[in-house]
């Protein structure tokens, strides 16, 4: 923690191991990190206390905890949609991710009757 940039979130592939002294010291280690996307828990059965304790602090930190597996990659660009279930990747306007999410932080305008030679360039 002496490295406050190594606490960091970060975009893109990147791993992070931390030695501590003991499992006592891991909630406490998780405690002092910033928000994230997500938090993952590589574990197996016998963990399952620790990752009990752990659990209320990560899902404090991050958005989306996983266990034994890797979070999905995103990357702003055209072809980039949210997926899941709908509306998530069928609504422009419910993607959090690529290009099109731009539009969630829009206000949206209807122009009635108005002639195409006046209306905005990115509409006509």
């Amino acid at each position: 923690m002496a490295d406050h940039a190594l606490s960091e979130e970060v975009f893109g592939p990147l791993g992070l191991v931390v030695r501590v002294a003991s499992a006592e010291d891991m909630p406490a280690l998780a405690a002092q990190f910033e928000g994230q996307l997500t938090a993952t828990l590589h574990m197996d059965a016998g963990d399952a206390p620790l990752a009990r304790r752990l659990l209320p602090v990560l899902e404090r930190k991050a958005g989306r905890v996983l266990a034994n597996g890797f979070p999905t990659g995103v990357e702003v660009c055209d072809a980039m949609v949210h997926g899941g279930p709908y509306p998530a990747s069928t609504n422009f306007g419910a993607t959090s991710v690529g290009t099109m999410s731009i539009r969630r932080f829009l206000r949206p305008v209807s122009y009635q009757n108005i002639p195409e030679n006046i209306l905005p360039t990115d509409i006509a």
